[in-house]
């Protein structure tokens, strides 16, 4: 099993969460309107390269190039994109880059799973989020039984409005669907934006992750 946090970056916190074990890849977000943008946080890319643990940047529309800054910048392990990027854009950076990369699709009442086909053979990972007006997270699950019909073979994360007392709704989730290796976690563990509770992670990692057969790719 794979456990995201996402929305990292204050420095000092950052520095907390490395220490925590059980966490396997750390979110930053290079969206300027969100208030965890990690450049509003004062601290040079070289503190955040430097670390040990798998970063993935996370993208809402950039282009290609700034992405790519970001990636050597930063040295992202991964870019994930939460817009409305086109295949075109995946392919770009497939062509420069070897990051991985995770494609965000928000899930609302009319989902329609077609939507992925064209992203399928240029992806390493979907997320699946909830649906909402802006691209930012809403704080919110979506229905979890629509992963129940989920019709391809590349794996997938959950996110959306996960929070520390979903463990058991999380185990039968990754018991359910086959392609599910993970799960995204942000605002509900939240002290202020871009800060976690470095202690309500621990605890939720310990009660999750004891239980869950390790899935990681």
């Amino acid at each position: 099993m794979i456990l995201k946090v996402c929305g990292m970056a204050d420095p000092e916190n950052i520095s907390g969460l490395t220490h925590i074990n059980e966490v396997d890849w750390m979110g930053m977000i290079f969206y300027p309107p969100s208030g965890r943008y990690v450049p509003n946080f004062g601290q040079e890319p070289t503190f955040y390269k430097q670390l040990s643990i798998p970063k993935v940047g996370v993208f809402v529309n950039e282009n290609t190039d700034e992405i790519l800054k970001k990636v050597t910048d930063y040295g992202l392990s991964m870019v994930q994109l939460h817009g409305d990027e086109s295949p075109e854009l995946l392919k770009a950076i497939r062509e420069k880059s070897n990051v991985k990369l995770i494609k965000v699709f928000r899930v609302g009442a009319d989902w329609n799973w077609q939507t992925l086909e064209p992203y399928e053979a240029l992806v390493d990972y979907f997320l699946f989020d909830t649906d909402g007006p802006s691209y930012g997270g809403t704080g919110h699950q979506f229905n979890w039984e629509l992963l129940n019909n989920y019709p391809f073979k590349t794996s997938f994360l959950l996110s959306g409005g996960i929070a520390p007392e979903d463990t058991e709704s999380l185990k039968n989730c990754f018991q359910k669907f086959p392609a599910m290796v993970g799960i995204d976690i942000n605002s509900k563990f939240e002290i202020s934006k871009g800060i976690k509770d470095l202690e309500k992670i621990k605890l939720f990692t310990a009660a999750i992750k004891d239980d869950v057969v390790s899935k990681k790719n």
